[in-house]
């Protein structure tokens, strides 16, 4: 299923129907829909597409140059290795192109795996032949690029670049338009929005019982999902399990992580680095220090929900589920599920409607919106201000009677707050959020 990508279709059509060569980049974490995108858009396109998989280093670049071959020639193969991918967009910039070619490097990240230089490559060929073609270029990665030097200058060369997010939680509905809004913020909790996810999820059956299906059964589809979404990028990945894990559990800052796995917040920088390079996780800044990204008072999420739930329930009980302990194993899920899953979701969901319906709930338009915390583990869920007034939310699952004691205590803790703004309060509950649309 396609949806809700409007906004970046409308930028690559623009790319491709401008009267230049252009070049592109998508990028997101794995799975969140980047493939799906640019088939969408080639669809109707004349296009050579290029997924990288494994194979040895010997042939990976020849099976390059056969497909460029095969769309031109009909036929599969170029009758000699190809050793380098600078051979490869050699071997394009030779063809002859007539009709706008749409060339698509999907899995970039594994062409860089192959050839380190592979960014350089890309930079060098478009500014000296490529931009010369009729050639729309549009690169797919898992990786931000943070740790290649080329980064900024492929920045200044495209034409787009999009970074596709997760899509919100009232996604969810266009895929299960029959279930109930809490159904839905329970499948949320387990899967996210990813459509390669909820695609395996079977809506006829107990939630329970997909949770078995998916995760625990030793041949569930997302069993090892985990490994799996590390192992693409990663060979060791011990140390950053047990990263993730400690986040999962809410370990978010850098020292609360170091002390949960008794190591040094310096050994750790250079695998945080990593994970946010693959965008697993995200450094998150609170209100007032966004200029800082160094900020003492910064905090570490994993972005994917599957994940979340996959080291919260799964890597932690894998010898259980080993051992064919699987009643145990969901037992335990079924206790905790709701406290540690949902109403974080729950609260993730509330923050998406907040920040697109900021003028109507404020009354202003803020200037500026986020969370807030400091180092005494003061947290307001929404701190939102223009010029005049500064508004502070909280989230609750509680109903109204809990609502009256959290507003006091939503004042006392807006007091650490510094600001001569004046204040406003606003209590969620998860009445509101099951009354909304």
């Amino acid at each position: 299923m396609f949806i809700h990508r409007k906004a970046e279709l409308e930028k690559l059509n623009s790319s491709y129907s401008s009267a230049n060569s252009a070049l592109d980049i998508i990028y997101g974490v794995k799975n969140v829909g980047k493939t799906a995108l640019v088939n969408e858009f080639a669809k109707d396109k004349s296009y050579i597409y290029f997924s990288s998989y494994e194979m040895i280093s010997s042939h990976f670049f020849t099976n390059m140059a056969n497909t460029i071959s095969k769309h031109f020639f009909g036929v599969n193969t170029v009758g000699k290795p190809f050793n380098s991918f600078e051979e490869v967009l050699l071997f394009l910039f030779e063809q002859n192109i007539e009709e706008k070619l749409l060339f698509i490097l999907d899995d970039f990240q594994a062409i860089l795996k192959t050839d380190k230089q592979a960014l350089d490559i890309l930079c060098k060929y478009w500014k000296k032949d490529l931009k010369k073609k009729n050639i729309h270029i549009v690169v797919l990665s898992s990786l931000q690029f943070l740790e290649y030097p080329a980064k900024n200058e492929i920045e200044s060369l495209t034409n787009n670049i999009i970074k596709l997010e997760y899509l919100d939680f009232f996604a969810i509905k266009e895929f299960f338009p029959n279930l109930s809004k809490l159904d839905q913020l329970y499948i949320y909790s387990l899967l996210g929005t990813t459509p390669a996810n909820l695609k395996y999820y079977n809506p006829k059956i107990d939630f329970t019982e997909n949770i078995v299906n998916l995760f625990i059964s030793s041949n569930a589809y997302l069993f090892e999902y985990g490994v799996r979404i590390l192992k693409n990028e990663i060979s060791e990945i011990g140390t950053y399990c047990s990263i993730l894990y400690a986040i999962a559990k809410g370990h978010k800052k850098i020292g609360e992580i170091a002390k949960e796995l008794d190591l040094k917040s310096t050994y750790l920088s250079r695998y945080l680095l990593k994970l946010n390079d693959m965008m697993i996780i995200k450094k998150v800044i609170p209100l007032g220090e966004e200029k800082n990204k160094n900020s003492k008072y910064g905090r570490y999420e994993i972005s994917d929900n599957t994940l979340i739930f996959w080291f919260l329930y799964i890597y932690p009980n894998l010898q259980l589920l080993q051992q064919n302990e699987l009643e145990r194993v969901s037992q335990i899920i079924q206790e905790e599920f709701i406290k540690k899953t949902v109403f974080q979701s729950y609260k993730k969901c509330i923050k998406e409607i907040i920040f697109d319906k900021q003028e109507t709930i404020f009354g202003y338009l803020p200037k500026a919106i986020g969370s807030w915390w400091d180092n005494s583990d003061n947290t307001i869920d929404v701190v939102a201000h223009n010029n005049k007034i500064v508004t502070f939310i909280q989230i609750l699952w509680e109903d109204k009677d809990i609502a009256k004691i959290a507003y006091g205590k939503l004042k006392n803790t807006s007091d650490k707050f510094e600001t001569s703004l004046e204040k406003k309060y606003i209590i969620v509950t998860k009445n509101t959020f099951f009354n909304m649309k």
